[in-house]
């Protein structure tokens, strides 16, 4: 892993910076990369339920609170659904890299890697007419010379660790990332279905008021120290009509307090990387 220098402070106390975060998976991942996807349709249209029923929702609460937000999302989504994609940027909104089938990063050489970001650089080129700033690793796994690769293919961001509340700078290549937090991953309260059981391992859902409250009192806290909050929302996950609700009850009680400034991965790290030259 490429050594890291943490920037330590923030510029305002008693405000968060909340680099409001959706990954826009749809069906992509391990399933498709495997080829059983396309014989287990529940898994399909799990995964298609994001792009195909949640993000109208999902994008007209953002349009009612003023909020422009970061969906990371698989090239190959874009692909698919390229009307969507265009009404996201249209409307404001950040599209960053995901790869372009959700692939693992931690196991790909060099060569297998840069297909993959030049590959989902050449979509966005098509579909969004510009490559992309920003990229986030599939399940938040990369492989010790990812961020070297994406400084070199002309990333100004990632938002893939987990090891802060601060964005930094990857001392090796000049990189800013954005750390999140795990559990601001909605799969790890929400995700669970039967039939298709999935993910394994998880045997139930969270109740969902409790959640959101857990999410509301962390970036409030957040605030307290003058720190920043990046969100691992999934659209298929989030975007269920009572999730919706409360997400935008969530939303709403933020921007409400005055506190918590809600913005876009690209416009947090631009803003840094402006504060804090290499």
């Amino acid at each position: 892993m490429s050594s890291t220098v943490m920037q330590a402070g923030a510029d305002v106390a008693e405000r968060a910076t909340l680099a409001l975060a959706f990954d826009l998976d749809g069906p992509t991942g391990d399933a498709m990369l495997s080829g059983a996807l396309w014989g287990k349709p529940g898994y399909f249209s799990l995964g298609a339920y994001g792009p195909h029923r949640a993000m109208p929702r999902i994008l007209d609460i953002l349009s009612g609170h003023g909020l422009k937000a970061t969906f990371f999302t698989p090239s190959w989504v874009v692909e698919q659904w390229p009307d969507l994609a265009r009404r996201m940027q249209e409307e404001g909104h950040e599209l960053a890299h995901h790869g372009h089938r959700h692939e693992v990063f931690f196991t790909k050489s060099d060569q297998e890697q840069l297909a993959i970001i030049r590959r989902s650089q050449e979509i966005f080129r098509q579909v969004l007419g510009a490559p992309g700033a920003g990229f986030r690793a599939p399940s938040g796994d990369w492989h010790p010379r990812t961020a070297q690769l994406l400084a070199e293919s002309g990333f100004l961001y990632s938002s893939s660790l987990r090891n802060g509340d601060l964005p930094f700078r990857h001392a090796d290549n000049g990189l800013v990332e954005l750390p999140a937090k795990s559990l601001f991953d909605d799969y790890t309260c929400f995700a669970y279905h039967r039939a298709p059981n999935f993910p394994s391992g998880l045997d139930r859902v969270a109740h969902y008021r409790p959640v959101f409250d857990g999410w509301r009192e962390e970036i409030l806290a957040a605030a307290e120290e003058g720190l920043m909050v990046s969100t691992i929302w999934h659209p298929k996950v989030i975007g269920t009509p009572g999730r919706a609700l409360l997400l935008d009850e969530l939303l709403g009680t933020l921007k409400d307090t005055g506190r918590v400034d809600i913005t876009t991965c690209l416009a947090v790290a631009s803003s840094w990387n402006e504060r804090n030259p290499r």
